[in-house]
This record gives C-alpha cells, sequence and structure tokens, in this order.
C-alpha cells in the first residue's frame, strides 16, 4: 500500500514538474510542449486508473470534447484524403486528457498554483528583456538579428510569434496572479502587464495587438474599476500614437502596411488582400464538402482545386496574395473547411456561450454591484479572446496553438469548479 502511494505521487510529481516547465517550453517550439502534454496525459490515466470513467462523466467539458473528437475521427474517415486526416483527428484527445490533468494537478498538488505563477513571471521576465533589447539594438540576446525591422521575434528568433505568445500567456498569468496575490506585489504585476502589452504592439504582429487590447478592455475594469480603466486607456493611446508618429517602422506597421494590407487601399480595394485567396478558397472547399468538411488537415490538399481565374486576376495587383498555405489564417473558415458546418457550429456554440457568461458578469458590474470572482473574468475572457472569430488565426489544430488553448481550458476548469461554486 505504501509503495503504491508513493508511486501515486511520484508520478504527480512528475506531471507537475513537467506542467511548471510548460511556459518556457513554448518558447522552444511546438515538440517539447507535444511531448509534455503526451506524458502529462499518460501519467495522469495511469494515476486515474479504473476511476478516470467516474470522472470523465462528472464534467460536461469531456463529454463535449468527446463527441467533437469522435466527430473529427468521422470526418476523417470519410474524407478523400484519409491517410492525411486521420493521424492528427486520433491524437487529438491528448489535448483534453491534458485539460483534464491540469485541473487534477491544480486540486491536489496545492504549492503548485505558487511555483506555476513563478515559472510564469519568470518566462515573462526573460521575454521582455529580450524583447526590448531587440527593438533598440535590433538583435536578441543571442545576437540573432531581426528577419525585419518592423518586426520582432525575440526569443523565438525568425519564427516572428513574440506578441501571440505573449497575448495568450497574459491570462494565465493574471490568474495565477490573483490566485497568489497574497504573495506578490501589485505594483510589480502592474510592471509586468505595462512591459509585456507594449512589447506586443513593439512586435508589429498586428492581430496579437488587436486581440490584446480587446482582452485588457474585457478584463482591466473588474480588476481596476470602471474609472481607472477609462484613463489607462486614454494614457496607452497617448502613448502608442507617439510612437507609431515618432518611429517609422512602427508607422510602417501600423498605418502603411495596415492600409495596404488590410484595408486594401490601392487602385483595386479588396479588404485583407494577401488573405483574401485563403479565404475564397476555405469557403470553395466548405461549399464542396458542407455538413462534414474535407477532413482535418486537408486545406493545403483541398485548395489545389479552389483557385480560378477571378482570383488570378487579383493577384495581378496585389502580388503578395498567399494561395499555398496550410490553413486559410481563420480558425472559422479552417473549421467551416476542414469539418463542415457542423464543426464550425460546435465552437460557434461554444463561444456564444462563453459570450453569454461574460456578459452576465458585466451586468453584475454595472448594475448589481455584486462580489465579482476576478478569477473567473479573466480566464473566461482569455477563452473568449482565444477564439475570436474577426481576426486573422494560426491554425485551429495547430499543436502549439492547442498546447496553450487546452491549457487555459483545464484552468477555466478549476476555477469553476473551486471559485466559482455559487
Amino acid at each position: 500500500m505504501i509503495s503504491k502511494k508513493n508511486t501515486y505521487h511520484k508520478y504527480l510529481l512528475f506531471a507537475s514538474v513537467l506542467l511548471i516547465l510548460m511556459p518556457l517550453a513554448l518558447i522552444s517550439g511546438p515538440f517539447l510542449p507535444d511531448l509534455f502534454i503526451v506524458l502529462i496525459s499518460f501519467i495522469f490515466l495511469f494515476i486515474f486508473n479504473n476511476n478516470f470513467f467516474l470522472f470523465k462523466l462528472k464534467y460536461n467539458f469531456f463529454t463535449l470534447f468527446l463527441i467533437f473528437y469522435f466527430y473529427l475521427i468521422l470526418t476523417s474517415i470519410l474524407s478523400d484524403d484519409f491517410y492525411q486526416s486521420i493521424k492528427p483527428s486520433i491524437t487529438y484527445l491528448r489535448f483534453g486528457l491534458f485539460s483534464l490533468a491540469i485541473f487534477f494537478i491544480l486540486n491536489n498538488k496545492k504549492d503548485f498554483i505558487k511555483y506555476f505563477y513563478v515559472m510564469i513571471c519568470f518566462t515573462l521576465i526573460i521575454l521582455i528583456f529580450d524583447g526590448y533589447f531587440q527593438f533598440f539594438t535590433e538583435k536578441n540576446i543571442f545576437n540573432f538579428k531581426g528577419v525585419r525591422p518592423d518586426r520582432l521575434g525575440g526569443l523565438f528568433f525568425d519564427e516572428l510569434i513574440l506578441g501571440s505568445y505573449l497575448g495568450k500567456i497574459l491570462p494565465v498569468f493574471f490568474t495565477f496572479y490573483l490566485l497568489n496575490k497574497n504573495y506578490f506585489n501589485k505594483y510589480y504585476i502592474i510592471i509586468l502587464t505595462v512591459l509585456t502589452y507594449i512589447l506586443v504592439f513593439l512586435s508589429g504582429e498586428r492581430s496579437a495587438f488587436l486581440t490584446t487590447t480587446l482582452y485588457l478592455i474585457m478584463v482591466i475594469p473588474f480588476l481596476l474599476g470602471i474609472r481607472k480603466s477609462i484613463i489607462l486607456f486614454i494614457l496607452t493611446c497617448t502613448l502608442f500614437v507617439g510612437l507609431i508618429l515618432t518611429n517609422k517602422d512602427i508607422k510602417s506597421r501600423y498605418i502603411d502596411q495596415m492600409l495596404i494590407h488590410t484595408l486594401g487601399v490601392s487602385e483595386n480595394s479588396v479588404f485583407m488582400p494577401e488573405h483574401i485567396g485563403l479565404f475564397s478558397s476555405a469557403i470553395d472547399i466548405f461549399k464542396k464538402n458542407f455538413f462534414i468538411g474535407g477532413g482535418v488537415k486537408t486545406f493545403r490538399i483541398n485548395r489545389k482545386d479552389t483557385i480560378n481565374k477571378k482570383l488570378l486576376k487579383l493577384k495581378e495587383s496585389y502580388p503578395n496574395m498567399n494561395f499555398c498555405n496550410s490553413h486559410p489564417h481563420n480558425y472559422y473558415l479552417q473549421l467551416l473547411a476542414e469539418t463542415g458546418l457542423i464543426g464550425f457550429l460546435f465552437v460557434l456554440a461554444i463561444f456564444i456561450k462563453l459570450i453569454f457568461n461574460y456578459f452576465k458578469q458585466v451586468y453584475y458590474l454595472i448594475k448589481l454591484d455584486k462580489n465579482l470572482n476576478k478569477r473567473y473574468v479573466v480566464i473566461l475572457s482569455g477563452l473568449i479572446i482565444y477564439i475570436w472569430p474577426l481576426t486573422t488565426t494560426g491554425s485551429f489544430f495547430n499543436n502549439w496553438i492547442c498546447s496553450i488553448l487546452f491549457l487555459q481550458i483545464g484552468i477555466y476548469l478549476y476555477v469553476i469548479e473551486n471559485e466559482f461554486k455559487n
């Protein structure tokens, strides 16, 4: 009996250490986070053993996840590109298990909350230092010169996702601060947040800056109050306007390139001309596979049949128009193309439900003046922004993107179970 108990605690400790290292591992690329997720998921299954099925039935999340999971497998079986689609569909199970493992670790390793928060702070400090170092010197701390003067890669090197990572990890950072606020000075947290937000702006990732701004607009009134939020918003806008007016690279990225690449200001004006080819291909694939789509990760294959004369003619005005990509740069268009109307409506329904829950909290804040659960609001808002439909995105089934998404989901499960019971 003692041996079994010791084994249980050793495996739980090992899984906790892997999870604590996850914020750092995400900087290295998709391999290490995916390896950690697989190991954590297997440990979770081993620990739960026969009680696992009782556990999953208790929570609506895993029931919904399993429905979506088996639906993905079905779309792959019916796909014309079975061998391309079936592997990512079958292995998608690891992400649902990963979220449950996070929930389990948070409930059973109380010290984990503190150590994980310290790791997030450590990771942010490293990225912030390196990001600003590159902004002022044009090289990161490893002497790697940036690939573009108007973009920052930082420790992601030529992968220009610094702003995306910072924006995606911010809800996790806020949640763990609120879980640990008795241990940490709030002024350090404010400084870290401001430096992070400015760095997202300086990174030149317009989509990341847009979604991070929207996220902060959603959560700051709950953390600071409405009046202080308005003042902070005005000061921040003033700062960004000043940066745009005084730095030619920032101006080029946020004004000149936005006019051309996003708004399509030219002789033949087209909204988001660089992506319109991908968007159009996704819609055409959806029309051919209306209900169940073409199968997970088949966009690259199916898009070849969607390039028409109209798009080719448009490309003459916009040489940078992209036809060749593995995904259409929007979650919901990708879901339409690869999982059809059913998969699209599944995720859209979750998004609408999250939005509804958020506005309930807004109502409580403005009208009822109730004691609000700030932890719930910050992680709920993070999930809303993560699956926000009106922006360009990576692939919905990308390992790196799923790693952070299901990390947030696991934390969300913990918060609603332990911090929001009433």
